[in-house]
């Protein structure tokens, strides 16, 4: 199955509800690392593309296990990928130290061994045959 293409959902600035209505709504909080977008096309493979919509799957050698999640079912998911430091905390700089080495795969494998990366998903933008 050939998935779209999605755009992340990216935060719009807008007023907060009344105090009186904050029960009613859902927050997430801001995480410190690189958007992207999950492609898992139901035959255990992952893509993963960032925000400019170029490919860094190979960037992130230790998140291909997430392609088969889900089995056979397609889906596309939007979150964000981190590095966290010793007290657990998403490190941007520790992040950078993965960043931008799509192109460079050896280098990729052998980083993820000393700054291992997660992936957060904040939404299921597709799944199996319906857009969410």
């Amino acid at each position: 199955m050939t998935l779209p293409l999605i755009a992340p959902m990216l935060a719009t600035p807008g007023a907060l509800p009344p105090a009186a209505q904050d029960a009613r709504w859902a927050y997430e909080t801001k995480q410190d690392g690189q958007r992207v977008v999950a492609y898992l096309p139901g035959d255990g493979s992952l893509v993963l593309r960032a925000r400019s919509g170029e490919e860094i799957t190979a960037a992130y050698p230790e998140l291909a296990p997430l392609g088969a999640a889900l089995g056979t079912t397609p889906a596309v998911l939007d979150g964000e990928v981190l590095a966290l430091d010793e007290s657990g905390r998403a490190s941007f700089q520790l992040l950078q130290h993965r960043m931008g080495l799509a192109h460079s795969p050896a280098l990729a494998a052998r980083r993820a061994a000393r700054v291992p990366v997660h992936v957060v998903l904040f939404d299921v933008l597709h799944l199996g045959t319906r857009s969410m």
